[in-house]
């Protein structure tokens, strides 16, 4: 049975529930309805001089425009990870919030977590921007020292690396990615908030919005993509001690090549393929049919329509399986098998840092790890190297943005100062056929 105590006739009121020992209080503000709180106090004393505490205290807030009650960030934030874990789950969240709960669980929690939410102010941001900065340019630093640790073996060589390492660190400025991220993530905190009546829109800090100027990545010219694919094809696929080491090798040949035929993203979008995700795709007005490809990644799922080539790398996957090897591509793609694409002859999953490693390694060896400018190359070039070949090739930019799951806005971005360069002989009335880019 609940116990009431009237202290202010229809403003204030202080209860206990019959299964608790602290005292509750609610009060109602003109204009603003009733709210309820805890005084945190056992002896009913101690809670009516609480409960008037908070009653004048949250009038004054009210007068102020200010929200009448708050909460601590960490609770607020479990409330925004929450209401983004329901949408994904129910499949109408978008593929990023995995990316916001992250940034919210490794930094946006440990730095704001205690803090009321209605008193994070914009100097506030500015501090954990820097903060932010520090934390993940330590993490790059130790991830360094880790890589290094597991590639050199002797160690005289590596403890001049090592030192090396630590005199000069590798310097770090967050891209515009990374703040949009952050902010977004801070975003969906703050909406949360406001939502709940935790903060008002005039206290709400805006974003700030400085990063490291955007570039376009390292690319591949055609000659130099066909070196990889050349090497690819050579025993240099053999010419490493480890038997796992080969083994990635000969996926990371198809892995390569799927890459440079799709233009879809290195790491999560590739990496989780599984064969389900490999379809027909059957035009009803030519009859003609095509590979079609779902990948789930950075802007949730999407399919794109890969070219024609990919057949031999798909076969040559399909053999590296024993349980599927008797059976014809069809047969396989027909089965919607579960199972990953991108496994070792052993039934092994490649995982996305096995073949980051591998081609680095490539790169290395073939002198191809930067490009002309200076700019480092990787497996995500490769997607470059397909975005600027389709754009050279005269493929619409709006048709380009849904093959690729991003925005217009960001292929021109990164390529608007190319295209007219690619497409000279066209503009200057001259036409050439462009080579095909597959490689087996």
């Amino acid at each position: 049975m609940q116990k009431s105590i009237s202290l202010l006739p229809n403003k204030l009121t202080l209860y206990r529930r019959s299964h608790s020992g602290r005292w509750q209080c609610r009060y109602k503000l003109k204009g603003r309805g009733w709210h309820r709180e805890s005084t945190g106090e056992h002896e009913l004393d101690d809670a009516r001089e609480a409960a008037f505490k908070l009653y004048y205290s949250a009038e004054e807030r009210a007068r102020n425009n200010l929200p009448v009650n708050t909460r601590r960030f960490k609770h607020v934030a479990e409330h925004a990870k929450q209401r983004m874990q329901q949408e994904l789950a129910y499949g109408t969240g978008k593929g990023v919030y995995k990316q916001y709960v992250r940034v919210i669980d490794q930094h946006l929690i440990p730095y704001f977590g205690n803090r009321q939410i209605d008193s994070i102010t914009v100097a506030d941001l500015h501090d954990y921007a820097a903060w932010r900065d520090e934390a993940i340019a330590y993490r790059l630093y130790e991830q360094k020292r880790e890589a290094l640790k597991k590639r050199i073996k002797r160690v005289e060589r590596l403890r001049e690396a090592l030192q090396q390492l630590d005199a000069s660190p590798p310097p770090y400025q967050p891209s515009q990615t990374v703040v949009n991220t952050h902010n977004a993530a801070l975003n969906r905190v703050f909406d949360e908030a406001l939502l709940h009546g935790w903060i008002t829109e005039s206290i709400r800090p805006s974003m700030l919005n400085k990063a490291a100027k955007t570039d376009t990545r390292g690319s591949f010219e055609f000659d130099e993509y066909r070196r990889i694919t050349d090497t690819l094809r050579s025993n240099w696929l053999t010419q490493t001690p480890s038997e796992q080491g080969k083994r990635i090798r000969r996926v990371l040949r198809e892995y390569v090549l799927i890459l440079a035929n799709t233009g879809m993203r290195h790491g999560t979008e590739a990496t989780n393929m599984r064969w389900s995700d490999v379809n027909y795709y059957t035009d009803a007005r030519t009859g003609e049919r095509y590979f079609e490809f779902y990948v789930r990644g950075k802007t949730g799922q999407r399919s794109l329509i890969a070219r024609d080539g990919v057949y031999r790398f798909l076969e040559r996957l399909k053999d590296m399986d024993t349980a599927l090897a008797d059976k014809t591509l069809d047969e396989v793609i027909a089965l919607r098998s579960d199972k990953y694409l991108f496994r070792d002859d052993t039934g092994e999953r490649v995982s996305a840092d096995q073949l980051r490693q591998a081609f680095r390694r490539l790169l290395d060896e073939r002198g191809l790890r930067r490009d002309r400018d200076g700019k480092n190359r990787s497996l995500y070039s490769l997607r470059h190297m397909y975005a600027t070949r389709a754009l050279a090739k005269g493929q619409n930019i709006y048709v380009l943005s849904v093959q690729m799951g991003t925005s217009v806005k960001m292929l021109e971005q990164h390529y608007s100062k190319l295209t007219a360069r690619m497409r000279a002989e066209e503009l200057s009335g001259r036409v050439r056929t462009i080579e095909r880019s597959e490689e087996s």
